[in-house]
Parts: C-alpha cells; sequence; structure tokens
C-alpha cells in the first residue's frame, strides 16, 4: 500500500499492511534540517520511514495571531503602526468599518530569542473589547470567495502518494473569537454575558462554515479540524462542549460527510469525558489522543468505546517518551499502542510534534518499533 492508501484504509476501518505511523514531527525537522516545511517532511520520511500527513492552511483570517500587511476587505480602511518596547515590536492595527472603528495590538519578540520552536507574539489589546464592536466585526470577515486553492494543489500534487494532503479548517474559537476577544474574557463572557458569547462565536462559525462549504465546491474532502482551542485542557466543560461546541462540529461533519469527505478532529490535551460527544458529531479521526500525565486518555477505554466508529491517531508521548524516555520505553510504548488500538482504525502518531532537543536515537526508536510492531499479525 501507498502511504495515502494506508492512512485512508485505517480512517475508513479497513484492513492495511501496516499501522499507519503518522507523528506530528516540524519542530525536530526544523531542528534537523533548518527548516519544517512540506519538503522537509517528504525529506524525513525517506530518512525514517512514516507516512506524511500534511495540514496546509489557506484562508485569510483578520483574528490571527499575528498581522499582515493586507487583508481582503474592500469596504474597510486598514493601516498598521509600528514602535518598539526594549526588544519588543509592537503593531497597532487600525480597521476603520462603516460601524465604527476597532484596533488591537500584538507584542512580538525578537527573532533571535527562541523558546523551542519560537515564542509566540502577544496580543495586548484585543479586537474586540464588548458588545459594542460586533458590528465592526462582522465587516472583518474577509472574502472567502477570493481564496486561492493553488497552494493547497501543489502541496497536493508534491504530496502524491508519499501521504495524505487535509485542507486545515479552524474552529470558531481556535484562531477566531479566543484571539478576537481573548480566551479568558470569552470564558467569563459564558457565564456573565452569555448573550454577547453567543453572537460572536456565531459570528466566527459562520465565517467557519463559509470555508467549509467553498472548499468543498472546490473539490476538498480532507478536513483537519484545528479545535485545540476547543480543549478541556484550555478550561471548557464538557456541559459547554455538549450545548454549544458540538452543534457547530455537527454542522462541519455533516456538510463534509454529504460532499463524501472526511474530518480528523484535532485536540491535543484531556478529553476522556467528551470522546462519546466528539463521536456523535460525526468526526472521522480523532487525534492526538494525549496520554497522562500531560492529557488523560486511556487509549484502552477509548478504543472501546469509540473506536468501532472513529479512527484513533496520535498518542505516544513527545515529552516524557519519546525526548525524556529511553529506546526500549519508546518501544514498549509504541508496541502496547499498536496492540491496544490496532490492527484496524489507528494510526500510530505522537500527542503533538517531537520537539527540538529530542535525541535522534530516540527518534530512530520511535519509527523501527512502529515497522517493527505495525505490521498485523
Amino acid at each position: 500500500m501507498t502511504s495515502r492508501e494506508r492512512i485512508l484504509a485505517a480512517y475508513a476501518h479497513r484492513p492495511v499492511d501496516r499501522i499507519p505511523c503518522s507523528p506530528w514531527i516540524y519542530a525536530f525537522l526544523l531542528e534537523l534540517y533548518g527548516q519544517c516545511g512540506i519538503d522537509a517532511h517528504l525529506r524525513a520520511q525517506e530518512e525514517f520511514g512514516f507516512d506524511v500527513h500534511a495540514n496546509p492552511g489557506i484562508f485569510d483570517h483578520v483574528t490571527e495571531l499575528g498581522v499582515s500587511p493586507s487583508y481582503h476587505l474592500p469596504d474597510v480602511e486598514y493601516r498598521r503602526e509600528e514602535s518598539t518596547e526594549g526588544a519588543y515590536k509592537v503593531v497597532r492595527r487600525i480597521f476603520r468599518t462603516r460601524s465604527g472603528t476597532v484596533t488591537d495590538v500584538t507584542r512580538f519578540p525578537p527573532p533571535d530569542r527562541v523558546y523551542g520552536v519560537s515564542p509566540n507574539p502577544i496580543r495586548t489589546e484585543h479586537l474586540i473589547k464588548s458588545h459594542a464592536d460586533l458590528d465592526c466585526a462582522r465587516h472583518l470577515i474577509t472574502d472567502k470567495s477570493r481564496t486561492d486553492f493553488a497552494p493547497l494543489r501543489a502541496q497536493e500534487k508534491r504530496v502524491g502518494e508519499r501521504g495524505l494532503v487535509s485542507l486545515d479548517i479552524r474552529s470558531p474559537i481556535s484562531h477566531r473569537a479566543a484571539e478576537a476577544y481573548g480566551m479568558e474574557n470569552l470564558m467569563v463572557a459564558y457565564y456573565e454575558d452569555r448573550r454577547f458569547f453567543d453572537e460572536l462565536l456565531a459570528l466566527y462559525h459562520g465565517e467557519m462554515m463559509d470555508e467549509v462549504r467553498i472548499a468543498l465546491a472546490a473539490g476538498v474532502k480532507h478536513f483537519f479540524a484545528n479545535w485545540f482551542y476547543n480543549s478541556m485542557s484550555t478550561g471548557w466543560s464538557p456541559a459547554i462542549w455538549r450545548n454549544v461546541f458540538a452543534p457547530q462540529l455537527s454542522e462541519m461533519t455533516s456538510a463534509v460527510h454529504a460532499a463524501g469527505g472526511d474530518v480528523n478532529l484535532y485536540d491535543d490535551g484531556k478529553c476522556m469525558a467528551i470522546v462519546d460527544i466528539l463521536a456523535g458529531c460525526g468526526i472521522d479521526v480523532l487525534t492526538t489522543l494525549t496520554p497522562p500525565p500531560v492529557g488523560d486518555v486511556d487509549l484502552a477505554e477509548v478504543k472501546r468505546r469509540i473506536g468501532d466508529k472513529v479512527c484513533l491517531m496520535g498518542y505516544v508521548d513527545l515529552h516524557y517518551v519519546i525526548k525524556m524516555g529511553t529506546p526500549d520505553l519508546i518501544a514498549r510504548t509504541v508496541r502496547a499502542a499498536i496492540e491496544t488500538a490496532g490492527p484496524t482504525g489507528f494510526v500510530l502518531g505522537t500527542s503533538d510534534s517531537i520537539r527540538d532537543g529530542t535525541p535522534i536515537e530516540n527518534v530512530r526508536a520511535y519509527f523501527d518499533a512502529a515497522r517493527k510492531y505495525g505490521k498485523p499479525k
């Protein structure tokens, strides 16, 4: 089987020639090769032997944690003001709309200061500050019909049968409401101003669904649902998931399934209390199944509860097993994961990207174990 065939067979719970192995690895590749794009992944595939998953994003978002020189906002006047605060670059964005003006401020750490992959920008002033800013925010949904799908098609062609390319689609919170208003503010609003909370999420749910519909019309079949801002590890509860997030996710999966596509949901935190809710939303794949102590996933229990409906992907702890562990521990963990969640409906992966600073002998031990124990008996 090709890597692409192997992954899609696992998605569909069909037999495979070996368990697909598709870890997140970009951080390690950045250290190893000095780059972490698709070419680096394909180079690493030749060196280590694994099945590539690529999840490019192509849609333009005003709410993204960062700044852009321009946006597809024909009816909005946009400008930036830059300054410095010590070693930090500070950028203020000003959006003048027909309904008023909104601004935000982002601080960028110096590029030579690196912690892991890199330090994130810091948003010190959010775009939406109150209910009064919602009318302005409606003007800041970029024109998705102008999206260029050429980069996605080019990556699909570059990967070919060597892996699977899925389109990154962010949740109404991920890189949207939580960046526009602030995660803590959003959680407080759920309890203290539910009407505002609902209107804010509805705005960005609409943006997400526009992206899904446009992508489906363009022939996209594989979707990477980037929902880690919705994780229980950030503070959301099962009740909020059931009452608020699940209907939004269900609408997405229903639209994708109606067009013959699939949805891979990404949540790298705790999820044991909501796995049945997630399965009920119709997702095809659940990633990353993070085990304790970082997450809470009991792989055998998740397999028992939803493994007949949902392909399970990930699991091996990137820090305590792959980075800090021994080759023997890595091999035992990989073998146990495969025996627990295989032989169908499972893609061996990691709890997040294999990190820089991971001993290369540990990385090789992970891939060696995947090949050794991944073949059906």
